[in-house]
């Protein structure tokens, strides 16, 4: 026979720490989305809290890059028009992408089915890319060579096409000149 103590006690302490699971604890500062494929920076504000702006909107990137008035419309023109395409992706990404793991999910799954939708999400997932390429260099033509050379510093985020993110670094140049290879050591 279990001992009715006992079982208050295991009672009590369970309900203690549903009713810790339950509570409210403050919940940190709202992180602005990884959306930064389409060039947007922090910018300062005075007693404003910061918010995001595309990087071609920020009056200091403008003036940095020192940007005319016909690139920065055609610069806008690029990044406005693919807004709307970058919305339409990711509703296909995730659609696809929820479809293709849910037919993984069944058991057994249709092996036909989930080869037609995995050649589906590639083709939606390299489009993406392929578009995102596509601004860059549309950007890369826009842009004088050194605004081109400060986009790097000012914000690399608008180079970004990938998973990952390239610097500009140290410059590597090869030439003919061999240097002399170092004298064989010694034992």
């Amino acid at each position: 026979m279990v001992n009715p103590r006992f079982i208050f006690i295991v009672v009590a302490i369970a309900l203690g720490l549903s009713s810790l699971g339950c509570s409210q604890s403050p919940s940190p500062a709202p992180v602005p989305p990884a959306d930064e494929d389409k060039g947007q920076a922090v910018s300062e504000g005075s007693k404003q809290p910061k918010r995001l702006v595309r990087w071609w909107r920020d009056d200091s990137v403008v003036a940095e890059l020192g940007l005319s008035d016909d690139q920065l419309q055609t610069i806008n023109e690029l990044m406005i028009g693919n807004s709307g395409d970058t919305d339409k992706q990711l509703k296909l990404e995730r659609q696809f992408g929820l479809r293709y793991l849910r037919a993984l999910n069944e058991d057994p799954y249709d092996a036909a089915q989930v080869d037609h939708l995995s050649a589906r999400l590639i083709e939606i997932l390299s489009s993406e890319h392929r578009r995102r390429i596509d601004t860059v260099r549309k950007l890369r033509d826009t842009l004088t060579k050194e605004q081109w050379l400060k986009l790097w510093d000012v914000a690399p985020r608008a180079l970004h096409i990938g998973r990952f993110m390239a610097a500009r670094g140290v410059k590597v140049s090869v030439t003919e000149d061999y240097p002399a290879p170092p004298p064989a050591l010694v034992p």
